[in-house]
């Protein structure tokens, strides 16, 4: 293993030996009375405006409400060095359910850990890394997520072991079979690389941004919010890395442009943010500046305004865009989103006019 197991010590409140496979309702129902004597109102209603209790009697919902209870702990300065250890003895429990339940706990413990339970980051670290191969998909992106929190929480126990964590995370996009992890990864690789930079990254960095592209046009929504964020981050970080950044969004920014009007709305934010971020990497510099003047005006205006830029400036990229409209698919041979080919095909109609004649998709 990595690093030293977290050590397992009989706790205050949770027995190891608990026959229960998941915290049941009644449990939920004792612990909000409990808190309801010992924290503030807002910090309640809180809880409940965000459906923490609903959360944590849901099996879909329960890690992230769990990772809400903890915050809100943590807020209160509630977890105690009896909690943690009672939480660590559930790491290894033969129960899937009881693992997630503390696994999420201790990713978002990293976050902002006790002063106190500093010396045990290391440990939790290691337990990380080794929940990351669990065979319950949702284990495995807590773990994940607990590893992107750690930046913040314990950056220099990451540093110390970054090669390792690297490659928990950069594994992580590669299990196509569950796109939660693939997405939680990426989330987790855009904190590692706002700390670290290109520079910190060695060749990761292009490791990354290559393995990144690939879920720019993914079917499932959550892949692409965190693909989009993870590539504004890369495009942020990447001032050591430019002549290679700026080739490697010569190849994205039709999917940058495109999903600027993505059905999902937080995609479609997300991606504004990206595309103004990997402005200063395109040629030439007019269709740059057509994007960083663009404030104020809509997805589809932005859209057509590049597009008419694209006609007097840039014809090679207009092409591209033709090409593109009429195989469905960018010049790497991945596929366009469905909603992307209906962009597009509007996006060119518009342009018709100015650009000439033009091939409709097929």
């Amino acid at each position: 293993m990595l690093l030293a197991p977290l050590r397992c010590q009989r706790g205050l409140f949770f027995s190891a030996s608990r026959s229960e496979d998941k915290p049941r309702s009644p449990y939920c129902e004792a612990l909000e009375l409990v808190l309801s004597r010992c924290m503030e109102k807002r910090w309640l209603l809180l809880l409940w405006r965000q459906g923490a209790w609903a959360s944590l009697k849901n099996p879909q919902a329960h890690a992230d409400g769990v990772c809400l209870l903890t915050s809100v702990l943590l807020r209160n300065q509630l977890v105690t060095r009896g909690v943690i250890w009672a939480l660590s003895q559930w790491l290894n429990s033969p129960s899937g359910n009881l693992q997630l339940t503390a696994t999420a706990f201790f990713a978002e413990l990293m976050k902002d850990p006790p002063v106190m339970e500093k010396k045990f980051l290391e440990s939790v670290l290691g337990v990380l890394v080794e929940k990351s191969q669990h065979g319950i998909g949702a284990v495995r992106q807590m773990a994940v997520r607990g590893l992107g929190n750690a930046i913040r929480g314990a950056p220099k126990e990451v540093h110390k072991h970054k090669a390792a964590i690297l490659e928990v995370l950069q594994r992580g996009l590669e299990n196509t079979t569950c796109p939660v992890v693939a997405a939680e990864s990426m989330l987790a690789l855009a904190e590692v690389v706002r700390k670290l930079k290109a520079e910190g990254l060695g060749s990761a960095f292009k490791d990354i941004a290559r393995s990144t592209k690939r879920f720019l046009e993914a079917e499932p929504d959550v892949l692409r919010f965190s693909a989009f964020s993870l590539y504004a981050v890369l495009a942020s970080s990447a001032s050591g890395k430019r002549s290679f950044f700026t080739r490697e969004v010569w190849e994205t920014w039709v999917s940058l442009l495109l999903h600027l009007r993505d059905p999902d709305p937080e995609v479609s934010n997300v991606c504004r943010t990206t595309l103004y971020v990997c402005a200063p990497f395109l040629v030439p510099e007019r269709v740059q500046e057509s994007i960083v003047t663009s404030i104020g005006l809509s997805a589809a205006q932005l859209q057509y305004e590049v597009c008419h830029c694209l006609v007097r400036d840039a014809p090679a990229m207009l092409e591209k865009l033709h090409s593109i409209a009429r195989s469905r698919r960018l010049e790497s041979g991945q596929a366009l989103h469905p909603a992307a080919v209906a962009v597009l095909g509007d996006i060119l109609e518009k342009t018709r006019g100015l650009s000439g004649s033009w091939q409709q998709p097929e």
